[in-house]
């Protein structure tokens, strides 16, 4: 299912709801499943942004080793490299529409991120 995040402050961001809830999850939410619709208030926005921000860093740190482990195997095989169409998304690649949309709707102080399921057309 497709889930759109609007605010007032910039254009919508489209996600599938995997990968939504993820996302929020990494926000700090705590969902079980992807709830149909929602809001960041403004209030909210600070903390979901240094939440997700800290979930980032720490999801680098620990893929850096990982993806440096998986590269040196790959090389001592011989393997031809990943095309980078195959290659997995990180967290900080998935969430950083979300993540802009949510620093300018802090900026705007009438502001909030809401999000809805079904098709942005």
């Amino acid at each position: 299912m497709l889930i759109t995040f609007s605010s007032q402050s910039s254009g919508d961001v489209l996600m599938l709801d995997q990968h939504a809830l993820v996302v929020l999850n990494a926000m700090g939410r705590g969902y079980d499943s992807m709830p149909k619709e929602g809001v960041i208030t403004h209030q909210q926005l600070a903390d979901s942004i240094a939440s997700l921000e800290a979930a980032i860093s720490k999801n680098k740190q620990e893929n850096s080793q990982d993806s440096f482990k998986e590269e040196d195997e790959r090389d001592a095989r011989g393997d031809e490299k990943v095309h980078p169409v195959q290659e997995a998304v990180s967290l900080a690649q998935r969430a950083f529409p979300l993540l802009s949309m949510m620093k300018e709707a802090l900026k705007n102080e009438n502001d909030q991120v809401v999000w809805r399921s079904g098709s942005a057309w």
